[in-house]
């Protein structure tokens, strides 16, 4: 019996190192170049039609940089481009941080600089603060999402027309409270697909 365990030991491991040297060495797998060429893949993103000045729209990329479930409600901090009219070279993303209801998806918070405590500056307002006619775009902006989308429910944002209708009459036809709405729109499908159930 002494003799025995040793020779079966013996013979095992011979089994798996021979086992082993018959398993190719596996590389990771280098991406074709089309996969290459498309970048990487992300989960958190969601797509919203953009609009410019010239009332060209485009199916555009949003990112979600930041999303915190709580009990009532989900925290987003969401990059977007709000206006192309500007030249490339300051045409910044804008971060909007919103908080929705994960009870009804209705808008709890949306602000471009301070959160809802007012402690942390999740947002970043990325466009002009003066409209073409010199009007001060950034407190018409504020005053827009006070007054019309604060609280609403996503069907209320959903009925609010587009280029050209009551966003730009409010705002002295800007576009970055339209792309709001629209980024909003597409936010309302990313949350309502995860947390609306």
């Amino acid at each position: 019996m002494k003799r025995i365990f040793p020779l079966l030991a013996t013979a095992s491991l011979a089994m798996i190192i021979a086992g082993c040297a018959n398993v190719p060495a596996t590389a990771p797998a280098k991406p074709s170049a089309d996969e290459a060429s498309k970048g990487i893949l992300v989960r958190n993103a969601f797509t919203y039609m953009h609009v410019d000045g010239h009332k060209d729209e485009k199916e555009t990329v949003a990112y979600v940089l930041f999303e915190y479930e709580l009990l009532k409600k989900v925290k987003y901090q969401v990059a977007y481009i709000a206006c192309t009219c500007r030249g490339p070279e300051v045409n910044f993303y804008s971060v909007a941080y919103v908080e929705l209801s994960k009870e009804d998806g209705s808008i709890v918070e949306l602000s471009y600089d301070k959160d809802s405590t007012g402690h942390y500056t999740p947002g970043m307002y990325g466009d002009s603060y003066v409209t073409w006619e010199g009007v001060e775009a950034k407190d018409l902006f504020d005053g827009f999402i006070k007054d019309e989308l604060l609280g609403k429910s996503q069907e209320a944002v959903n009925m609010i027309k587009p280029m050209h209708g009551e966003v730009d009459a409010f705002t002295g036809a800007t576009v970055t409270p339209n792309n709001a709405v629209r980024m909003l729109q597409g936010l309302f499908a990313y949350h309502n697909a995860k947390y609306m159930h």
